[in-house]
């Protein structure tokens, strides 16, 4: 850590006038960074290992656990403040960057939970756009005068660092709510005053790579047998198996099935069901058959006739596509584990909040009585109250959300969205695209190449009255393909895929899970019901099907595009329809997401207020005990 030596001979900090410093420096320069904090938690483990920190009456913490940790309590009173005091008795945060630094996130939390647990959910939440971030145990100077320091609550620290924030952080625990807390409940009050983004920091699952590499290596392993087998087969001159119309029934109900398939587990199943487990295996298995197959015949294709030319290129589409599903059905393991994790953290905040902050509780009732007639003199008790609920069920809470929840009501997790369908709707929705582009500019193309494009060839096709569908083909694939209208909606498709992804990346966490649902159940959905059923049913080709891709390109696909610009909020507020679409897409099962339910199993940790005493931080005796400040 900047000011301690590598070798932790804390003899060397330099010592400087604490309370000078605080006086130079204002509260929303009292910040922290990322890597203060991993320095940190390397160096409770060492002051730990060492047996400079130990267990108390308080926290009976056991040494050898990696996961939760000493309390913030016994952090703050065997490491934080016997430094601090020797530096000069300033706070952490200021020991190390005397300057100070802009406050971008403010982190709220009630010293319940374990210096491991604190560090690590921070970490894995930080925002991207912040930097550094106010945290109260090391914000704040831990030797001083506490009391004295938040005696009056509108212009403690706390509220003039919340208040130069963009974000607010909110760290559950696996003790008690943060909102059965004062002081939290009165950040609560702050951020909704200033309509600040709110969000629930997750911890990081911790079997995640090793249970989506169970899926990958399933995948790969399917893969590499698919392709030995697929290596006896013939592929013909148009890029077919011999004997097999490989690109219209077979791929195109393969793909439609397997889209299908990929869509049940996020929308109906319960997150932690094996079903929903065995599901990322089988789909990861027909996926890896589809792509073992059209990247043999894409292979063989590209031997034969190079890149383009011949149908070449869109085999290579219809393996980009069994790249895609093969992705998606590896993501779905991940998505169902951050679920569960989710999950987790909504019923952590849950416990012991009655759903009131004025039932919060207190280490000074004084602070409570503060707290509370400003709270009731702003008015604004009960939209408070509400906003914690957004946050509760929905994983953040923005201004933009609240508006939803008031109109459209609740939204139950609208902050979450499964990356696997990401992957799997925005793959098939360039595919369908690319596939227009590309099929009939190999057929012009090819027609081109062999002469059936010459004005002779094809007046003497047209005047054979047998040949009419030889004549019709000729006449639609010879003309530039540009000409083509189902080519003009193709580029509308791809432009409309790049602008919606570009939107979603650009968006806040407040609106991505909508962006998400507005993909996956509007664009999704119609692309299953329009294209697919009269490819499989009709033998309509999909660059043959304008009125389908009309339908799609110019009338889903933008209608996808403004609602994910437009978010929860701005949709909620459109009369009559605005709520309606707002439900559909943001609605949930009913067997999903119950997080007043929710026990932590497959992953780790214990359930809330549980564990045994050697993974978490107990507090004996006292139901009060510790506070947002070390007071």
């Amino acid at each position: 850590i900047a000011g301690i030596p590598d070798t932790m001979d804390l003899q060397d900090l330099a010592a400087r006038d604490g309370k000078q410093l605080h006086e130079q420096v204002p509260p929303y320069r009292w910040s922290v960074t990322r890597a203060d904090l991993k320095k940190l938690r390397i160096l409770v483990q060492e002051f730990v290992a060492d047996g400079r920190m130990v267990p108390t009456q308080r926290d009976r913490f056991d040494a050898t656990d990696g996961i939760i940790g000493p309390c913030i309590h016994t952090v703050n009173q065997q490491l934080i403040k016997p430094i601090t005091a020797r530096a000069g008795g300033m706070s952490w945060a200021l020991m190390l960057h005397p300057e100070g630094l802009p406050c971008d996130l403010f982190v709220t939390h009630c010293w319940r939970e374990g210096i491991y647990e604190f560090i690590d959910k921070v970490l894995n939440s930080w925002p991207g756009r912040a930097r550094h971030a106010y945290c109260c145990m090391l914000s704040n100077p831990q030797t001083s005068d506490i009391a004295n320091l938040i005696s009056s609550p509108s212009t403690s620290p706390f509220a003039r660092a919340l208040r130069a924030s963009s974000y607010m952080l909110v760290v559950p625990n696996q003790q008690c709510s943060i909102y059965s807390r004062i002081w939290c409940a009165y950040e609560a009050f702050l951020a909704y005053s200033d309509s600040k983004l709110i969000f629930t920091a997750t911890a990081p699952v911790l079997d995640l790579r090793r249970e989506v590499s169970y899926v990958v290596m399933t995948i790969v392993g399917v893969f590499v047998v698919g392709v030995a087998v697929a290596a006896h087969f013939e592929i013909d001159e148009s890029g077919r198996l011999a004997g097999v119309d490989t690109h219209s029934d077979f791929l195109g109900g393969g793909v439609a099935a397997l889209a299908c398939f990929l869509q049940i587990p996020p929308a109906v199943l319960r997150a932690s069901s094996p079903a929903t487990r065995t599901m990322a295996y089988v789909s990861g298995i027909i996926s890896a058959v589809y792509l073992a197959l059209t990247g043999r015949i894409a292979a063989e294709m590209c031997a034969r006739n190079g890149l383009f030319g011949n149908f070449t290129s869109r085999c290579l589409i219809d393996a980009f596509l069994g790249v895609g599903l093969c992705i998606g059905s590896a993501t779905m393991e991940a998505d169902r584990l951050w679920l569960i994790r989710a999950q987790q953290e909504a019923s952590q905040l849950l416990t012991g909040y009655t759903g009131r902050l004025r039932d919060a509780s207190a280490s000074k009732e004084e602070d409570k009585e503060k707290i509370l007639e400003e709270l009731i003199a702003s008015g604004m008790e009960n939209d408070v109250d509400s906003a914690v609920q957004v946050l509760l069920h929905s994983g953040v809470s923005s201004p933009m959300l609240r508006t939803a929840v008031a109109n459209a009501g609740k939204l139950e997790q609208a902050s979450y969205w499964n990356v696997s369908m990401i992957v799997v709707k925005w793959t098939h929705w360039v595919y369908l695209a690319l596939y227009c582009i590309l099929s009939r500019a190999e057929a012009h193309w090819h027609l081109t190449e062999i002469g059936h494009c010459d004005s002779t060839y094809v007046a003497r096709a047209c005047m054979d009255p047998v040949d009419r569908l030889t004549c019709g083909s000729l006449t639609n694939y010879c003309r530039s393909p540009l000409e083509g209208s189902d080519v003009s909606l193709a580029f509308l498709g791809l432009f409309e895929v790049v602008a919606w992804l570009i939107s979603f990346i650009a968006c806040g966490r407040d609106k991505r899970g909508f962006a998400a649902a507005a993909l996956i159940r509007i664009l999704g959905i119609a692309a299953l019901l329009i294209l697919f059923p009269a490819l499989l049913l009709f033998h309509v080709d999909i660059y043959n099907n304008i009125a389908g891709l009309g339908a799609l390109f110019f009338g889903f696909g933008p209608v996808t595009l403004i609602l994910s610009i437009a978010g929860p909020g701005r949709t909620s507020r459109v009369p009559l329809i605005g709520p309606l679409i707002v439900k559909f897409l943001m609605f949930r099962a009913s067997c999903q997401w119950r997080p007043e339910e929710v026990k932590l199993q497959e992953t780790g940790s214990m359930p809330a207020g549980g564990g045994t005493e050697a993974t978490r931080c107990r507090s004996l005796g006292e139901e009060k005990a510790i506070a947002c400040s070390s007071s």
